[in-house]
């Protein structure tokens, strides 16, 4: 599954662009820009990056960039594994991990969407009539999704949190896996 954020930051000071990771869900390969500069990124253990303050309680590993300074456009990207659900063989998902818990005042806002498009364009059939999920696909109940207190626009979906001191947050997705 493809991760592509944006994140405009408007403090100074010395940072490091991160991607936490599940420990079920592995990045197959992580790259971040600041301002249209590329940051070099390595993947670390828990235990290697603990210092740094950008590990999530939900990762054993995360993606860290070198240091910059300044502010501006943090792009970052990512490509990580789909798996099946833990305990069950037929139902495929995805998990992304949100982590901000460094900051020094409390954030205004955090919206993480996701466009389903893409999931749904890679799942042999879901579109079709003749498929045995073509009603909860077309009434957009074809996907499960975690935490609760998103919003659905067709194919995209969004949290949104406000006023906040931290997150530390695991957006999960599920679907049937008829195709296997």
């Amino acid at each position: 599954m493809f991760f592509d954020q944006k994140v405009n930051s408007y403090d100074s000071g010395v940072f490091q662009a991160y991607i936490p990771e599940d420990p079920r869900y592995p990045a197959l390969w992580a790259r971040a820009w600041i301002n249209g500069h590329p940051l070099s990124m390595k993947k670390y253990t828990r235990a290697q990056a603990i210092g740094t303050g950008l590990v999530s309680r939900h990762s054993k590993y995360v993606w860290l960039s070198e240091e910059y300074t300044g502010s501006g456009e943090l792009h970052k990207q990512a490509e990580f594994v789909v798996l099946p659900a833990e305990g069950t063989q037929k139902i495929d998902e995805y998990v992304c991990i949100l982590n901000w818990d460094h900051v020094d005042r409390p954030i205004e806002e955090v919206t993480f969407t996701m466009d389903l498009g893409a999931i749904t364009m890679a799942i042999p059939g879901i579109g079709r009539q003749n498929n045995p999920f073509y009603v909860q696909w077309l009434y957009g109940t074809f996907f499960r999704l975690e935490p609760p207190g998103y919003q659905r626009a067709g194919s995209t979906v969004s949290w949104r949190w406000t006023h906040i001191s931290s997150i530390d947050q695991k957006i999960r997705v599920q679907w049937y896996a008829w195709y296997r």
